[in-house]
């Protein structure tokens, strides 16, 4: 068996590790080694911002992790999608960039996540940003990951945008200070028209510094200790088992499945199902892999009257996309599928929405226990999709291990009434929309569904025949100063020392909308974190 030591050991190159590894090499002293379970970022599939379509589900580039049956949604099952290669999901996603609301982060912080609000967050999101729209006061400037107005939105978001003002919304220029109520259209992680990752902004520069070491096709199975004291772990590689060990910090930033799996697989964890599983207990920790989250998301969709990105997709139509992109790098070949987006109270007594509106300028039929435009038919008449995704859901689920050590989950997608029937007052508002002024000049009949449901359980039946996970699961290292917290505001693993996890795990709550953006803010912070404590404890 191979060894390597470090000072710093980070575990998973994805969103996390890759801020990581390039905050903590600022410091020429620190040796920091980055060991990613999949490859390179170079691919075209990667770097082409509509290439996401095909790397969702594909097994080089994503975990594929599986569900068990959901009874909650009729039995049915996905998988749930995670980048297997530097700059994970961020090098997969829909490079949809957005924070959320203020009040998600003072809702950490009543959970427990002391120094994690909004005002806490807000320099980290700016800190990392090089925002090439109209400046802004929430905005940063000269970060490293390029954050930009979509070059070309498509002419139907304006319809869109107008639907929603007619049902009350009101129409957001900017919406990053926290205050996110109303409608907007997307901004994106994209630099001149490429995907910018956080490989690319950050892992890239980075690499060419003397005591930054990457390896890539190299998988974390084990972390290695000393009493409850971390000091490495035995990684998996291509070239065999390797030992690497870490003299100063181990970082775990693998996800939020694969770090709870990690932490279980070495012996952290409820004590009493790993023993069940034939596992030494190194420290029962009964939070790990608990309190899973996801927002369940339900579409409907209409035929268009005129041009979507459905129809424009045959093959003299791709030569005129690929000269747009090539001569300006703009159009199709640059758009994120979700072009404009919304944040609405279903209910009038809440306090913040309750539902994220997505808009699609086109659709696609998912095939059954997959979630994946890669093997999903996109319909070649014109369609456009509302999708609608719950903010704060209240249904709850776990990652545990198998007895080989695999990642399970299972999480009851529609588990708590109180989601169901939110979602179908979210389908009502959709059927509103779609019946505007604005959405009638565009739309020419139904297509999903076929006919409109008439009562409240037709609606509920709906909801849980087309419930999906939007990629956006969190929680399972929840920050906590709780019995069953895994980390604390620091995000060192309660009872083990030298070990943190930091990635979108530790997150105590989903927030409002999408989790890139927060995850990149929870990576510089923890940066910070770690840097302060090294410099303490010299």
């Amino acid at each position: 068996m191979s060894t390597l030591d470090c000072d710093v050991l980070i575990l998973g190159g994805g969103t996390a590790g890759s801020v990581l590894a390039a905050r903590l090499t600022e410091d020429p002293r620190l040796r920091v080694t980055l060991v990613e379970a999949g490859g390179e970022a170079g691919s075209l599939l990667v770097q082409l911002p509509v290439g996401f379509a095909r790397l969702i589900t594909h097994p080089r580039y994503d975990w594929c992790y599986r569900q068990v049956q959901d009874p909650s949604i009729h039995g049915r099952r996905f998988i749930w999608s995670a980048g297997k290669l530097l700059g994970g999901s961020s090098s997969i996603n829909g490079q949809v960039y957005i924070r959320g609301m203020r009040q998600d982060y003072d809702r950490w912080v009543a959970a427990g996540a002391r120094g994690w609000g909004f005002d806490n967050l807000l320099p980290y999101f700016r800190k990392s940003e090089d925002w090439t729209g109209t400046p802004h006061p929430a905005h940063g400037q000269g970060g490293p990951m390029t954050v930009s107005p979509m070059r070309e939105p498509h002419p139907l978001c304006a319809d869109f945008i107008a639907a929603c003002v007619e049902c009350g919304l009101r129409r957001l220029d900017d919406y990053h200070d926290g205050d996110m109520e109303g409608v907007f259209l997307t901004v994106a992680t994209q630099r001149n028209g490429w995907r910018c990752s956080s490989e690319k902004a950050f892992l890239r520069p980075a690499r060419t510094r003397p005591n930054l070491r990457v390896l890539t096709h190299a998988e974390a199975h084990e972390l290695l200790f000393e009493g409850r004291r971390a000091h490495g772990a035995v990684v998996h590689s291509r070239h065999g088992e390797l030992t690497i060990n870490a003299r100063r910090e181990v970082i775990v930033s693998c996800g939020t499945v694969g770090s709870a799996a990690l932490l279980l697989r070495s012996g952290i964890g409820p004590g009493a199902r790993l023993q069940q599983l034939g596992r030494t207990v190194l420290h029962d920790l009964p939070g790990v892999g608990q309190n899973l989250q996801e927002h369940p998301g339900v579409g409907q969709n209409r035929y268009a009257r005129c041009a979507t990105i459905n129809s424009q997709m045959r093959p003299h139509h791709m030569l005129a996309h690929l000269w747009a992109f090539l001569s300006a790098r703009k159009g199709v070949l640059t758009a994120p599928a979700v072009q404009a987006m919304g944040l609405v109270r279903m209910q009038a007594a809440t306090d913040v929405p309750d539902v994220q509106l997505h808009f699609l300028p086109l659709s696609y039929d998912i095939e059954p226990d997959t979630l994946s435009t890669a093997s999903a038919s996109m319909s070649k008449q014109p369609t456009v999709t509302i999708l609608t995704t719950l903010c704060h859901p209240y249904s709850r689920g776990h990652v545990e291990i198998d007895e080989r050590g695999a990642p399970r989950i299972a999480h009851p997608l529609l588990g708590d009434q109180r989601d169901v029937d939110t979602l179908v007052r979210a389908q009502r508002f959709v059927v509103d929309l779609f019946e505007t002024k604005a959405m009638q000049r565009i739309v020419s009949g139904l297509r999903t569904p076929e006919r409109l449901p008439e009562t409240d359980d037709q609606w509920a039946e709906y909801v849980r025949w087309k419930a999906a996970p939007a990629y956006h699961p969190v929680g399972t290292c929840r920050i906590g100063i709780d019995s069953t917290a895994v980390v604390d505001p620091s995000l060192r693993v309660h009872g083990i020392d030298r070990l943190r996890v930091i990635d979108a795990s530790v997150m105590p709550l989903l927030p409002s909308t999408n989790t890139n953006a927060p995850t990149l803010a929870i990576a510089e912070r923890g940066a910070d974190l770690v840097r302060q404590d090294l410099r303490e404890n010299v």
